[in-house]
């Protein structure tokens, strides 16, 4: 329950004091009766541990301040209040899939198996987030009935931040690469897409490379717009090619528009091959391969596919390859919070029974994922995307990355998919919003974890190059 409570004081910006002796310090009580006088909180102890693999009791659903709770753990029937740490530590954790066997065809959780389907919840609503805001309100000892307190942005120039990220899993390399890729994608468009905007795009981008265009050599002119509205993104480069789902491209041929955005601002990153966590167990080769070419520390991950069979595996190998965060929790066939979180956090280990030293940045809308909400439930996809991040706004300060790979051109998604990025980044201003690279975030954002005592030997200045 530390950890949970140390996650919430890093979000909400309070200071974690070990003796309580500070005259300005407020002392939480986990379980137990408070005693006479004092000005404590006390917390509901109702969490019951249970075998590792055994997933969490089956959730009821509790309304408080408008808005549908998620209990595990049902209430105090004393207080009639939850056990705010042991929600939110269920969610972070990852609680909710624990036990789950299946796998989908790419050996990962399947989504119709994860807690959103089973208990008819919605990803987009960040039940980690909403059970701190309720602990906030409980904190600040309010005269108002019910409230949920929107945590204090960390910058004075924004109240939310949000890390534009793309995934290089295609690049132009040549006519060949590039023809396959298109004729493909026409397929897609019938079958998959059923879009005749999705055909006619990349029918035009066929007659482009016949005519000896580069298709899909797209970063310049991606960087070139992302600077006209004044931000940056992270690319996440796949170094190796070990599988047929693996990229294209060759990681030297890369290397011009990989140096390129390094000079330009933008982070490199490391996009984890498609074997490199649930048959390799390992990143520290592809970690090493990237360096070479970047010249500088890889701080974080993306798994390719979003790659991974169980979430202690994915968090261990991240770890073991000693980087500083993680992005790989996310949807690929719908948006949201797949582990209620609409802010970055370190992830919990089991093994250790302690907070794992990086953050996980929660991957909250990819545009395939986006586009197949959108087949599915017939909504409209932009509302789809605005939805999440309005959730997220009014929670707190972000910590969250979208995705798109490749927003200039339909290789990846439909041109009207496309242009739902360039709507998202061009309303900064209107909610004071700023769009960031991970290396931004992590300098604005670790002071807040370090206040709380987390991820304390974890200093981004002193990781920014090869020693």
């Amino acid at each position: 329950m530390e950890y949970a409570f140390r996650v919430f004081a890093a979000i909400y910006n309070h200071q974690v004091v070990d003796d309580g002796r500070h005259q300005e310090s407020k002392t939480f009580l986990y379980g137990g009766p408070v005693p006479d006088g004092s000005r404590a909180v006390r917390i509901p102890a109702l969490y019951k541990p249970r075998p590792d693999v055994e997933p969490p009791p089956r959730p009821s659903i509790v309304r408080y301040a408008d808005e549908d709770f998620c209990l595990f753990h049902g209430l105090d029937p004393e207080t009639n209040e939850p056990d705010w740490l042991a929600e939110i530590f269920e969610w972070l954790s990852g609680g909710h899939e624990r036990g789950i066997s299946g796998r989908d065809s790419v050996g990962r959780v399947p989504e119709s198996q994860m807690i959103f389907s089973r208990a008819g919840l919605l990803p987009s609503k960040p039940q980690a987030a909403l059970h701190m805001a309720w602990l906030e309100h409980a904190l600040r000892d309010s005269k108002e009935a019910s409230a949920l307190p929107k945590a204090p942005s960390p910058v004075p120039d924004a109240d939310h931040l949000v890390v534009s990220s793309h995934d290089v899993d295609f690049y132009f390399t040549g006519r060949r690469s590039a023809f396959h890729r298109l004729f493909k994608n026409l397929a897609i468009s019938m079958l998959v897409y059923k879009s005749w905007g999705y055909f006619h795009s990349n029918l035009a981008m066929i007659l482009k490379a016949l005519r000896g265009e580069r298709v899909g050599d797209y970063l310049p002119g991606l960087m070139s717009r992302m600077e006209q509205s004044a931000c940056r993104s992270t690319f996440f480069v796949v170094p190796v090619h070990g599988h047929r789902r693996d990229p294209n491209y060759a990681l030297l041929k890369l290397a011009p528009r990989i140096q390129e955005a390094r000079g330009r601002g933008f982070s490199v990153e490391l996009h984890g091959s498609y074997s490199s966590v649930i048959e390799n167990r390992e990143l520290a080769p592809e970690v090493h391969a990237l360096e070479q070419i970047t010249g500088t520390k890889i701080l974080g991950s993306r798994q390719h596919w979003l790659r991974f069979d169980r979430q202690e595996t994915l968090f261990r190998t991240v770890e073991e390859a000693g980087l500083v965060f993680d992005s790989s929790l996310g949807f690929s066939g719908t948006v949201g919070f797949r582990n209620g979180a609409c802010f970055a956090f370190p992830p919990y280990d089991f093994k250790q029974e302690r907070p794992h030293n990086f953050l996980e940045i929660p991957l909250a809308i990819m545009d395939g994922g986006l586009v197949e909400l959108s087949l599915t439930t017939g909504e409209l996809a932009q509302r789809l995307a605005e939805q999440v991040l309005n959730e997220s706004r009014k929670r707190g300060w972000g910590g969250i990355s979208i995705l798109w790979h490749n927003p200039l051109e339909a290789l990846s998604v439909p041109d009207e998919t496309n242009q739902i990025f360039w709507s998202l980044l061009e309303k900064q201003k209107q909610f004071r919003e700023k769009w960031v690279t991970t290396d931004e975030f992590l300098s604005l954002s670790l002071p807040r974890y370090h206040n709380a005592g987390l991820l304390r030997n974890v200093n981004v200045d002193s990781l920014s190059s090869i020693a």
